[in-house]
């Protein structure tokens, strides 16, 4: 199967609609500043099967080199085992030739593309690609947001959740204009926690010219004390990029109170799938996060993280 390097332009007008946008040309020319360069790949025989974005660090090509997941993108729905075969051969020797390194994948939550992901993780494997991490990702099925949502969930959740409904809290998707508050929250409840925010509020403005941002914050009468930032990455999947709470208010229980709102908002516009992000950093654990997100109903997956070495 033929490689092909094309400019951004050119991969844009192949992949026109990859499974999520973390793969699109767009959004990978605008963060293209994290890399030394970037590689738009099309892969060849009769037509044109499959796409690729690799950013080059230190002579090691990954996907993605800025988001959460990347990997192969496949234009049809009907495409066999043997053309993931001879893409991932023509993938090595291109990368050979270049002589690099190393190159480290991350594949996106099967609920993208289950059928295409299962088939590449047969094909990586095969091709003698290995396993370095396997991170637990998160998720919410919109479905469940129902009458019975409150039997899914844990007991506690289901205390805590019934607690932050009777402190009279709002939940508001704010407008363009007041965004920062939201970001504002953000940032402090992770100062507090000592975890930096990696994107700035410009950072986040830009991406929102490529990829659908919405912003929504919890008040109690005088104070906003949560907020979420959250991605379209599909038509049918959001991912929450960023939520937290003031620790201050923590008696008010205003996690449950925006998710159980999140829920519910992303429900009523026709998503299936909030994706809530993984909680293991190289497999460890942040148990506080598992059990949270567990409690409250999300569902688990892997996100699955692959490498091979050229040398």
């Amino acid at each position: 199967m033929e490689i092909q390097e094309v400019t951004a332009t050119v991969y844009q007008s192949i992949v026109k609609l990859p499974s999520q946008l973390f793969n699109s040309a767009a959004f990978n020319e605008l963060n293209k500043e994290k890399c030394e360069e970037v590689f738009y790949l099309l892969f060849k025989d009769s037509k044109i099967r499959f796409g690729i974005i690799v950013g080059l660090r230190e002579n090691k090509i990954v996907s993605p080199f800025s988001a959460s997941y990347g990997g192969f993108e496949s234009l049809y729905s009907d495409c066999k085992l043997y053309q993931i075969d001879a893409a991932l051969h023509s993938f090595t020797e291109w990368a050979k030739e270049k002589k690099f390194s190393e190159f480290k994948m991350i594949l996106p939550p099967f609920f993208f593309n289950q059928d295409f992901s299962a088939k590449m993780l047969n094909c990586l494997f095969r091709a003698g690609f290995e396993t370095k991490n396997k991170e637990l990702n998160y998720h919410f099925e919109t479905k469940n947001c129902n009458d019975d949502y409150q039997q899914l969930i844990w007991y506690n959740a289901k205390k805590n959740l019934k607690k932050s409904l009777s402190k009279n809290l709002t939940f508001t998707k704010l407008p363009s204009t007041d965004e920062k508050i939201a970001y504002d929250i953000i940032a402090q409840n992770r100062n507090e926690r000592g975890f930096p925010l990696r994107l700035t509020f410009e950072q986040l403005k830009e991406t929102g010219s490529i990829i659908p941002i919405d912003y929504f914050i919890v008040n109690d009468t005088d104070n906003s004390i949560g907020a979420a930032i959250v991605f379209h990455l599909s038509k049918n999947v959001v991912r929450v990029v960023y939520w937290g709470d003031l620790p201050e208010y923590s008696e008010l229980k205003t996690m449950n109170f925006l998710s159980f709102n999140v829920f519910n908002y992303y429900k009523d516009l026709g998503i299936e799938i909030i994706d809530i992000g993984h909680s293991t950093e190289d497999s460890i654990p942040n148990n506080g996060l598992c059990e949270f997100k567990e409690s409250i109903g999300c569902s688990i997956g892997i996100l699955y993280e692959f490498y091979k070495k050229f040398d």
